[in-house]
């Protein structure tokens, strides 16, 4: 059990960013010292709290700033340098990666040394295509009812919700970016199946010249 929480730890790590910190030291400034001569800042919220109440109140604002909110969720911004398919071209990707230090099992064992080269295919299969789309293009929409009645959809751009209303299904949105950069997909729609201990990525054409 634990080994198997261990090896879906590893798959994370193949698909997701790795986050790096950077570690800031204050070794302080000695010299001369000044009197602070900038507005204190409680003054300066107060002053703004009371524009903002005299320009229609602060619920009306709360609630533009909800409103905002709300959309974002529903129809998040769509993915940079993503563009329909023109060209269609298919390509491999090996999702393996280099483990980073020694994973250990619940007992201290390591099981994965540091530097190990490991593919999570070993341990856990694509089980359904991953088919990435632009939500808003009917054509690509469309497409993806087409494919296999178990595929992930996964949005480009538009919304995920009025998909998933209209198709009676989940649908996903690549947030930021994500997953495309990862498996360097650049056009769309696109799909991903699993051939053997490698992932087909295929970008494919679905207009005519001129379209």
């Amino acid at each position: 059990m634990i080994k198997g929480f261990c090896y879906l730890f590893i798959i994370n790590i193949a698909f997701l960013p790795t986050a790096q910190a950077e570690l800031l030291n204050d070794y302080g400034v000695v010299g001369n010292t000044f009197e602070i001569l900038e507005e204190d800042l409680l003054e300066v919220i107060e002053r703004r709290l009371q524009r903002i109440e005299e320009e229609g109140g602060i619920q009306n604002h709360q609630n533009k700033i909800a409103l905002g909110i709300q959309e974002k969720i529903k129809r998040p911004k769509p993915v940079e340098e993503i563009h329909h398919t023109k060209e269609p071209r298919s390509f491999a990707y090996d999702p393996s990666i280099i483990v980073p230090y020694d994973l250990k099992d619940h007992e201290g064992q390591i099981f994965h040394g540091k530097g190990t080269k490991v593919n999570p295919l070993d341990y856990q299969s694509l089980t359904k295509s991953l088919l990435f789309i632009d939500g808003d293009d009917e054509a690509q929409v469309n497409w993806a009812k087409e494919q296999e009645p178990n595929s992930q959809i996964i949005l480009t751009s538009g919304s995920p919700f009025e998909l998933m209303e209209k198709r009676d299904r989940p649908v996903y949105f690549d947030q930021e970016g994500v997953l495309t950069k990862k498996l360097g997909i650049f056009q769309v729609p696109a799909k991903v199946t699993q051939q053997g201990k490698h992932l087909l990525i295929e970008e494919i054409n679905l207009y005519k010249e001129g379209d």
